[in-house]
């Protein structure tokens, strides 16, 4: 899987987050996702979170679609690699069903089935962590990237991959 190619699982992952904590950034969420694509380090440099897009903004509003694209690929690019050391396949569809970005499905995949990728407590703690590391180096507030990342592992903890 090469997450810079796969563009859609990364917008199908950002985008309840961002529909949750920003929900005023969403019909920009696709220009603004396209703007994070053609420059991803972007997000996390002050001096570009200005410009025709923060026009009339708060100087204090930092818009949330870049950094929780960028959050989403450092979280999965984990998650793969757990797949990986555990021997898993991990597809698009295992990640969209372990953070809920895809209706759940009434019966998995054949691959799948018979041993679906589960997370432990632990390594859930650590998307949490480069949940809101990533959030507080894109200028999020602390608080607020705590309860970001709280969101991204409840919605992976609460789908129903972990047993």
């Amino acid at each position: 899987m090469r997450l810079e190619s796969d563009h859609s699982l990364l917008v199908d992952l950002a985008r309840p987050m961002v529909e949750r904590f920003s929900p005023g950034e969403g019909e920009l969420f696709p220009l603004l996702s396209a703007a994070y694509f053609a420059d991803p380090g972007a997000y996390a440099d002050p001096s570009q979170r200005s410009g025709p897009l923060a026009f009339g903004l708060p100087e204090a509003l930092v818009l949330l679609t870049p950094v929780a694209l960028a959050a989403m690929t450092e979280a999965v690019r984990y998650v793969v690699e757990v797949g990986v050391r555990k021997g898993h396949r991990v597809t698009s569809a295992t990640l969209r069903r372990m953070f809920r970005a895809a209706p759940q499905q009434a019966v998995a995949p054949a691959a799948e089935a018979a041993a679906p990728l589960e997370l432990t407590g632990q390594e859930w703690s650590e998307v949490r962590r480069i949940v809101e590391r990533v959030a507080v180096r894109g200028g999020v507030e602390p608080d607020r990237a705590a309860l970001i990342a709280d969101a991204v592992v409840g919605q992976g903890r609460l789908s129903g991959e972990i047993h």
